[in-house]
């Protein structure tokens, strides 16, 4: 009987044929081979595929390298010759998914499993769209210029370090380098650098922000040659002379803008406004020595906005006439005075007075306000925060029995402002606010010659948009703050106009929550530290305040847990619930219940 051939020797001579590239040779011995076995091994169909492939077969190759797969799943070589074979025929999407199949099957530790991993790697690679494409080499220039603009001047100097093309590509952009924004500077500004982005805005910076660079001489040169330089911020400059202030403002002749953030004395203060009449904003937030009368040279046409913030000087104080800046500045809109003293305001019996003043912004912080001032009909933003606690009047009005000169003047001139078109209104660290005085102020006007005390239309009074109230009230306020007798039943104050309240330190409780909520108010903001509200009314603000975006209930002692302030959050509110340790004083350690 004839001896049967095995499989491994049909093997065996396929890859003798294959050796000696007679491939159809190799392929009938190949199948042969299969045939022969009951289990046919995956080498057989691995070596068929590759005489499939050497004779551009790439279908019968597929088809074979899948064989070998359900041959068995965890042997490398049926994913490769399926994969290599795909290829050839550019379906590389499949191949992709073969090669994946295969990591997810082949254990780590197989021999070639790293091959198999680089090739996936290498066609999805292949595969994904390009991601490295010079934006500047595509974009139109235009387009490039607007999206820089929008980005810290910082991170424009970083792109310099991408590559020469863009450095080029930068270099020869001015209007990239009209805003030099040393803001954000970690280490001193070298003299080259200011002078090579002044040479790249070709001499027309309109704006310098200055930290971390000592060379006056050189901003003395900025300012002579950029003509069009109109915004100057200082935030540091150890090595800055009062002589060189004064002259970097007086060379800059179109300069529209100035803010000095290091210390400046008043002396130094006051030349430069004389020096420089074109300014519209000043800042200046470390002034020391006295303003008085004298100094102020004057006129200031253009200017509308200044800001003054004193030198924090513990136990020293420092005056300020604020009557003769105002009658030197004709257009000053906005005025903002810090840790200030005014020996003008401190004589009551004086009408000092903001009334012949176009002021639409006043504020008055952490400033000795004894006098509660007289204000312009176009004033729009009050902010009074009194260095010692301001006492409003008494109910009543002027000459009333019983009241002092001091209170005789307030209560005056909050009657006789007529801010109909207030419509920001910041009281803290006040006494005896009252219902009387706040209707007095927004409601009420008397004129000074006849005394007739009128009220204002509903169609002339613009209602508020913000209200901040904090002190001690009035023994004849009622405990409701918004009922229709309460300290905010005023026309202006609780309407859908309304966007910002704060009641902080106020004696709140739930009921005047469920008050408030029957009032037509859509706040977006509501601040109720320190009150006696408890969690129940953070989940009625939650449910029924609709559009309240963010609510502060810090040192609320009522609220015990966290469970409220998580309903507000799941609900859109951004809830701020911190507690001060009373051990620890005000800014104390912040401590959270539940």
């Amino acid at each position: 009987m004839a001896r049967t051939v095995s499989a491994e020797e049909y093997e065996e001579l396929g890859r003798t044929y294959y050796k000696r590239k007679q491939y159809e040779k190799a392929i009938e011995a190949f199948s042969s081979g299969i045939d022969a076995a009951v289990l046919p091994a995956v080498a057989l169909f691995d070596y068929r595929a590759a005489c499939q492939e050497k004779l551009e077969n790439y279908n019968a190759a597929v088809k074979d390298g899948r064989e070998a797969i359900r041959a068995d799943k965890k042997d490398v070589r049926g994913y490769l010759r399926t994969g290599s074979a795909l290829q050839k025929l550019d379906k590389l999407g499949t191949a992709v998914q073969i090669y994946k199949l295969g990591m997810k099957n082949v254990p780590i530790s197989v021999k070639h499993f790293d091959l198999l991993q680089k090739t996936h790697n290498q066609l999805t690679r292949k595969l994904s769209p390009p991601k490295a494409i010079d934006p500047f080499a595509i974009l139109p220039v235009e387009l490039v210029e607007m999206i820089i603009s929008y980005i810290p001047f910082k991170n424009v100097v970083n792109c310099l370090r991408v590559s020469k093309g863009w450095k080029n590509y930068l270099v020869k952009r001015p209007n990239l380098w009209l805003n030099l924004d040393l803001s954000e500077a970690t280490k001193l500004v070298s003299r080259g650098f200011i002078r090579r982005a002044v040479q790249y805005s070709e001499n027309h910076v309109n704006r310098l922000v200055i930290h971390r660079f000592q060379h006056t001489d050189m901003l003395r040169n900025i300012a002579t040659t950029c003509k069009e330089l109109r915004e100057l911020e200082i935030h540091s400059l150890p090595m800055m002379l009062a002589e060189s202030l004064v002259e970097v403002a007086q060379y800059a002749q179109n300069l529209k803008k100035l803010v000095i953030r290091t210390e400046i004395s008043s002396d130094t203060v006051s030349r430069i406004l004389q020096y420089r009449p074109t300014l519209e904003y000043v800042e200046f937030d470390q002034v020391s020595g006295h303003l008085l009368q004298s100094d102020w040279k004057g006129p200031f046409p253009h200017l509308h906005t200044a800001i003054l913030n004193k030198v924090a000087v513990p136990g020293f104080e420092q005056n300020i006439s604020v009557e003769s800046l105002l009658e030197k500045a004709p257009v000053l809109q906005s005025i903002v005075l810090s840790r200030w003293s005014s020996s003008i305001m401190d004589f009551p019996r004086r009408n000092f007075t903001f009334a012949k003043t176009v002021l639409t912004s006043l504020e008055l912080k952490r400033v000795r306000v004894p006098l509660f001032p007289l204000l312009p009909p176009t004033l729009k933003r009050l902010v009074i925060l009194p260095s010692i606690q301001l006492s409003l009047p008494r109910s009543g009005h002027a000459g009333v029995h019983g009241q002092t000169i001091t209170d005789a003047i307030s209560w005056a001139h909050a009657l006789q402002s007529r801010v109909s078109q207030l419509e920001h209104l910041v009281l803290r660290d006040v006494k005896n606010l009252s219902l009387e005085f706040l209707e007095a102020l927004l409601d009420l006007w008397q004129d000074p010659e006849t005394e007739e005390i009128n009220r204002f239309a509903e169609s002339d009074a613009t209602p508020l948009k913000h209200l901040w109230l904090g002190g001690l009230l009035h023994e004849s306020v009622p405990e409701a703050l918004f009922g229709q007798t309460g300290l905010m039943s005023g026309p202006r104050i609780l309407t859908p106009a309304l966007q910002s309240l704060s009641i902080n330190g106020m004696p709140c409780t739930d009921d005047d929550i469920e008050m408030l909520l029957s009032q037509p108010v859509r706040l977006k903001t509501l601040d109720i530290s320190s009150t006696n509200v408890s969690g129940a009314s953070l989940k009625m603000l939650a449910d029924q305040m609709e559009g309240l975006q963010y609510l502060k209930a810090d040192n609320c002692r009522r609220i015990s847990s966290r469970d409220a302030v998580i309903y507000a959050e799941k609900r859109g509110i951004s809830v701020s619930s911190a507690m001060n340790d009373p051990l620890n004083g005000r800014g104390g350690k912040k401590v959270r219940y539940g």
